[in-house]
């Protein structure tokens, strides 16, 4: 016997049976999870699904704003009364910042997609071959620490440095 009696009663509904003890509180929201696995092309289909309902949603908005726009406009100016005036303003406002989401949109889908590219096109190399001395390897690694940066701040060595250099 549940606890809504009379809202079943005024509502003419017949009374549901309570779950008995399956381990989920009777508070609980069970959600279906789709068990498939993740795949780019269920990615981009999904991205693509999302971005057509998004954009759609976000263009019936402004539809509607702009048939809204057009009776509160007429109230205002009969009225003639500030508050309509000032919602008119509102509204524009939100329609605006609707069409703005709306061009957000294309945006976020074109990132979305350059940074699946950049993702993809990445390579790694594990094995590489450097071809020159040890000295020039640690001037590249830690330029702070060269030698020839040593050298050529010391004006009385400084001209040695650079005519051994240029022989070389």
């Amino acid at each position: 016997m549940s606890g809504f009696n009379n809202i079943e009663k005024a509502l003419e509904v017949e009374p549901t049976q309570e779950p008995t003890n399956t381990g989920v509180s009777k508070t609980a929201i069970v959600v279906q999870v789709d068990s498939a696995p993740l795949t780019e092309e269920r990615l981009e289909k999904d991205l693509k699904t999302d971005y057509e309902i998004v954009r759609e949603n976000l263009k019936d908005l402004v539809d509607m704003g702009k048939t809204a726009l057009d009776g509160v406009i007429q109230v205002a100016q009969e009225g003639d009364q500030p508050r309509a005036y000032e919602v008119v303003s509102q509204l524009i406002k939100t329609l605006a910042e609707t069409n703005r989401e709306l061009v957000d949109l294309h945006n976020r889908v074109k990132t979305i997609r350059k940074i699946d590219q950049s993702v993809t096109n990445t390579s790694t190399t594990n094995q590489s071959i450097y071809v020159g001395s040890t000295k020039e390897l640690q001037d590249i690694i830690n330029s702070s620490r060269s030698s020839t940066k040593a050298f050529n701040n010391r004006p009385d060595i400084g001209g040695v440095v650079e005519n051994d250099r240029n022989k070389q």
